[in-house]
């Protein structure tokens, strides 16, 4: 299920040598270093901050959701229009822009159904940490994520609020 979940999260772009290596690396994040400050984590815990880690490249990351629009759109050739600003000049916050942003997401990459955003969750800062998927590959994703309990969820089908700084 992992492997098929890491495949998934970097849109099938890896080789298999790589998909491996990276799978294996996060089965095994107990025995990595760069995770040892973890306190006691439960193994759901340790992958999730493992999946964080080793995907580093395929995420953005930020505090405020205009840093992670940029990297967003530093992933396309043809970059997003800039971020979205209300008339008074304010950015738009979390919920706002991930909804202004979904259809965007949807136009692109027409063979794989368009992107949807993904938020992952972790356990020791309150980034956000965004990662772009297939959109025919969203459910599954958030199947195998569930059945490894792990916290991933659609930008635009959040559970909970993000209080990001814009």
């Amino acid at each position: 299920m992992l492997k098929e979940l890491v495949d998934l999260l970097t849109c099938r772009e890896l080789d298999p040598e790589e998909l491996a290596s990276l799978t294996a690396a996060i089965e095994n994040a107990g025995d990595d270093p760069d995770l040892d400050w973890l306190d006691d984590p439960s193994p759901e815990e340790l992958i999730q901050n493992a999946i964080v880690f080793k995907l580093v490249n395929h995420l953005a990351v930020g505090d405020k959701v205009d840093e992670v629009h940029q990297q967003i759109s530093d992933f396309f050739a043809e970059p997003l229009t800039d971020f979205p600003r209300h008339a008074n000049g304010r950015g738009y916050l979390p919920d706002d822009y991930f909804a202004w942003l979904d259809p965007l997401l949807a136009e692109r990459g027409k063979h794989g159904g368009g992107y949807r955003l993904l938020l992952l969750d972790d356990s020791f800062s309150d980034q956000l940490n965004a990662l772009l998927v297939w959109r025919k590959d969203t459910a599954r994703v958030l199947e195998l994520a569930s059945e490894l309990g792990l916290a991933i969820e659609s930008s635009t089908e959040r559970s909970s609020g993000y209080r990001a700084i814009v």
